[in-house]
């Protein structure tokens, strides 16, 4: 049995909907600028696909897309399709004053009249501009649509509502595709850091050489970013042993890399049992040679005579290492030059250190003495010859042990590489 308003029992009578034809298409379309983004990590498909689904709403005869970088306000991704477009190659393809950056910086649409504000010799043919604003969460601007038309008054209000509703997904496209990179970014950052940590690791002494008549330590820590601290100590004939310490400016893979480089060099010109100043001479001509302008290494190299306990040394425009000497006294050995790499042919003098029993030399990178407080105040030389003066009659490690955390006690937030190495004279 049926009843007059109904259908046959069990079923529910088809009920017209209100949804037009025109509001369904445009829900299909928002869904497929969705999607598009979702699947393709290709920024250029992603923008093509955005113009092909504004050309299902809005009728164009041209159109642009503007994607701003999250740092700053000048476009990193922009796709033109159509005539009179901005020049392909352009470092920025918004005209300071123009209609899309009056756009971006009221957040407000521009609909105008392209003649009026066209400065094209002869004209470019189109009547109606519309640029609407692509603004994601908290009104951040992300860029911009530009649609434009040969036909006067080819846009309305209803163009411009279309156009903002799919700005919204356009601008959450946007957003996705910026984590999408950073998270790549971070994996890659990652990855090389890793690797970075593995080359420094393999390049830090596992063993520090026991020396008659010294006691000796040394200590790295390294920052978050891997930078390029290094030290070492190479044996050489009659009892001598060279000692280095050094600073490659930058972090990650390239620094760690350049201090690989930079050790085997060293190594093959100490083994040709060349003068301390002939070798920082060749270090420096190969560094100057072989790295990109702006980039250098500060080192310290002695070549430590054991029996006598004289030192002859070239300080490559490093923090100077202290010599606390027994009576008091403290000498800084800065005889050398400047750092490696940052001229072509630079001079380098040697300087002579003798160390007397209870005499302590200390070196030190300059994520030592430059590390800050809170108020932005460095640790400094003389906190760590304070430092130093008060355990200065312990052992080398526990010195070592000492200032290192006196040091990270000091410091706020993260910080540089932390490299100490202390010879004690016994």
């Amino acid at each position: 049995m049926s009843h007059p308003s109904l259908g046959p029992v069990g079923e529910t009578p088809a009920v017209r909907s209100p949804v037009t034809d025109d509001v369904l298409r445009a829900v299909r379309v928002m869904i497929d600028a969705y999607r598009l983004s979702a699947e393709s990590q290709d920024v250029d498909v992603i923008l093509e696909g955005i113009l092909d689904q504004v050309a299902k709403l809005v009728a164009y005869d041209a159109a642009g897309i503007y994607v701003l970088g999250r740092s700053n306000r000048r476009v990193r991704h922009w796709r033109w399709r159509g005539k009179e477009g901005p020049a392909r190659g352009r470092g920025d393809p918004v005209d300071e004053g123009g209609m899309v950056a009056r756009a971006m910086e009221r957040g407000e649409p521009v609909l105008t009249n392209c003649a009026a504000e066209d400065e094209t010799p002869g004209g470019s043919g189109f009547e109606s501009c519309l640029v609407v604003p692509i603004v994601g969460l908290h009104t951040a601007m992300m860029g911009a649509l530009e649609l434009r038309a040969t036909r006067p008054s080819a846009f309305d209000a209803r163009a411009v509502e279309i156009l903002q509703l799919l700005g919204t997904v356009v601008a959450g496209s946007i957003e996705r595709a910026r984590l999408k990179d950073e998270v790549r970014d971070k994996r890659r950052i990652d990855s090389e850091l890793m690797v970075a940590r593995q080359v420094m690791e393999e390049l830090i002494p596992r063993t520090i050489p026991t020396l008659q008549g010294f006691d000796i330590a040394g200590v790295n820590e390294a920052s978050f970013e891997v930078g390029g601290d290094y030290y070492e100590f190479i044996p050489l004939p009659d009892d001598r042993w060279g000692i280095i310490i050094a600073d490659v400016v930058g972090k990650g893979i390239g620094a760690a890399l350049l201090v690989s480089a930079i050790r085997a060099s060293l190594y093959a010109l100490v083994d040709r049992e060349l003068a301390a100043r002939a070798v920082m001479r060749r270090a420096n001509r190969f560094f100057y040679d072989s790295v990109e302008e702006g980039r250098y290494v500060t080192l310290f190299y002695a070549v430590l005579d054991v029996p006598s306990r004289r030192m002859i040394y070239v300080n490559a425009g490093h923090p100077p290492p202290l010599v606390l000497r027994e009576n008091g006294e403290v000498e800084a050995l800065e005889s050398g030059g400047v750092p490696l790499g940052m001229f072509e042919t630079p001079r380098y003098f040697e300087g002579v250190a003798r160390l007397e029993e209870g005499d302590l030399m200390v070196c030190y990178t300059d994520g030592i003495v430059e590390s800050s407080n809170a108020h932005d105040e460095h640790y400094g030389r003389d906190r760590l010859l304070t430092t130093l003066g008060g355990v200065r009659t312990q052992s080398a490690e526990a010195i070592c042990s000492h200032v290192m955390d006196d040091v990270r006690s000091f410091s706020f937030g993260s910080q540089d590489d932390r490299t100490l190495l202390v010879l004690k004279a016994t």
